[in-house]
């Protein structure tokens, strides 16, 4: 019984050093090279001439574009804080309408398209951002800045709303 087992591994080997030593294995060998070559080069250039972060960004999140220089956006957003500082409600009204302004052209910015504030939102995935909601909530909270001249505005309120809109921002990676 042994014997045959012995028999057959012997044979088992000597067909499988036989198609090593083939023409026909040098050939699989040498295709194998090239179309693994070939497969390298095309992954290489795939990643060289497409955006690979821009692509995988818009699979994660839905916004093909991030804006690589922050420091002008930090600024213009401290402005816009810092007019809470001031005791005057009207100073809170402007900052609200500015912070308003500003999430709209970062938007843009981020690659969500439209005429309005809306529509842009309106783009954004519901599910990708925790303060999603909470923004269009300080949205309409602005439009109704807009509409009534005399609507009353905390401090409180306003740090709330900027807070909200800050949340948002950062979010989309422009703070």
């Amino acid at each position: 019984m042994e014997d045959i087992f012995i028999t057959i591994w012997t044979a088992i080997q000597d067909g499988y050093f036989a198609f090593l030593q083939s023409k026909t294995f040098f050939v699989i060998k040498i295709f194998l090279v090239i179309y693994t070559t070939v497969l390298v080069v095309d992954v290489l250039l795939l990643a060289y001439l497409s955006d690979v972060r821009k692509q995988l960004r818009k699979l994660s999140r839905g916004a093909p574009n991030i804006k690589v220089a922050k420091k002008a956006d930090v600024r213009e957003w401290a402005a816009i804080t810092d007019r809470l500082n001031s005791q005057d409600e009207k100073q809170y009204r402007v900052a609200l309408l500015q912070a308003d302004q500003f999430v709209y052209k970062s938007l843009e910015t981020q690659g969500y398209s439209g005429s309005n504030f809306a529509e842009r939102m309106a783009q954004i995935p519901p599910d990708s951002y925790a303060s999603l909601e909470a923004a269009r909530d300080v949205h309409t909270l602005v439009k109704q800045i807009i509409r009534e001249d005399n609507l009353r505005i905390t401090k409180e309120q306003a740090q709330n709303a900027l807070g909200v809109y800050e949340k948002f921002l950062r979010n989309l990676d422009v703070l």
